[in-house]
């Protein structure tokens, strides 16, 4: 299957684009540099795993998906990373006010974030730390000014 991109927005303020592209295996959040032209995307910045199609690999298996992105591994993935059928969630992004980061959000609930101080994100589909990213944190998530939404 090729990429195809299940939502994309586009920051008026940072120029930035975000996109979640699904790959037919990984689904990957991607927070690009800024563009002048809200057509074309810059260059990937920081990016965060939003889930699986398939289950969790050996770690040992990394390298066979090189040079995409790799499924989350055993030992990384949380019990909610598998995600078969993406296209029957609702998907939505929301930017900070500052255009700096972005919010995914998967049929109402937040579900993963990434910025430009946290270039490897956060999201729900991750249990432990590593290369896919970070576990969920509602700290970051609470403490960051988000577009249409007051702060707790």
């Amino acid at each position: 299957m090729d990429e195809q991109s299940l939502v994309c927005l586009y920051s008026e303020v940072s120029h930035r684009h975000a996109i979640l592209v699904d790959d037919g295996i990984t689904g990957i959040l991607y927070l690009h540099e800024p563009s002048a032209d809200a057509e074309k995307t810059g260059d990937v910045e920081a990016t965060c795993f939003a889930y699986n199609r398939v289950d969790p690999i050996d770690p040992k298996e990394v390298k066979r998906y090189r040079p995409g992105p790799p499924p989350i591994a055993r030992g990384y993935a949380s019990k909610d990373a598998v995600c078969r059928t993406p296209e029957s969630h609702n998907w939505n992004l929301r930017f900070s006010s500052d255009g700096t980061a972005v919010l995914l959000i998967r049929d109402g609930n937040p579900w993963a974030m990434v910025s430009l101080d946290e270039p490897r994100g956060f999201s729900k589909a991750i249990e432990s730390p590593g290369p896919w990213g970070n576990p969920w944190s509602i700290e970051v998530y609470r403490s960051t000014e988000w577009e249409g939404r007051t702060r707790p």
